[in-house]
């Protein structure tokens, strides 16, 4: 997740004379020639995310959470392997794909946060952390609503100026799912500690 978190700030800073952060999505740094390093990140933190879902799985011993954990992975690595449509162009079955793989990942982070919160399917690990988990999984969703109804309104209206900073809440939506990984990591790393 680190090494994610590490070439995001790199494509930031790389590239912010190309890409707006508070206009464009992280996925457009594929059309600004950072593809490769764009589908690194994404596999990277598909990869952090599949220890995470290894850990709860033999923590939980099933369940409906890892098979969240497994779509939100899924949706990352369908993300860096099929480039975003540059803005403008045409919609491509790529993109198309890519854009599918995105909101099945961020539609089932938060879920599994929410899940792995459930009173009834509680570990003791995770509940000193559950009003975290919890709130940070209705931030997400709430985040990814807004995201989606900005990007719902960019596509069905077209403005020749952007009046709405999908960039910026796509990037808030990317932090806030970042929180969440890490608290839901954190009690696995404690207990593997002792």
């Amino acid at each position: 997740m680190g090494v994610a978190v590490l070439i995001a700030v790199h494509l930031h800073i790389q590239l912010s004379s190309q890409v707006s952060p508070l206009w464009r999505t992280l996925s457009e740094y594929v059309n600004a020639g950072a593809a490769p390093s764009f589908g690194v990140m994404c596999l990277a933190l598909a990869a952090g995310s599949l220890a995470l879902l290894v850990g709860i799985a033999r923590a939980r011993r099933g369940g409906a959470v890892p098979v969240l954990l497994g779509l939100w992975c899924a949706g990352l690595v369908v993300c860096g392997l099929f480039p975003v449509d540059p803005d403008g162009a045409a919609r491509t079955l790529s993109g198309q794909v890519h854009n599918g793989g995105a909101v099945l990942a961020f539609i089932s982070l938060p879920m599994a946060g929410w899940l792995l919160t459930r009173r009834s399917n509680m570990q003791c690990m995770w509940e000193p952390r559950r009003t975290t988990i919890r709130r940070l999984s209705v931030a997400s969703a709430v985040t990814l609503v807004v995201v989606l109804a900005s990007f719902a309104w960019i596509m069905s209206t077209e403005p020749a100026d952007p009046v709405v900073t999908l960039g910026l809440f796509e990037r808030v939506l990317f932090a806030v799912d970042l929180a969440l990984l890490l608290t839901m990591t954190r009690p696995l790393l404690s207990s593997a500690r002792r």
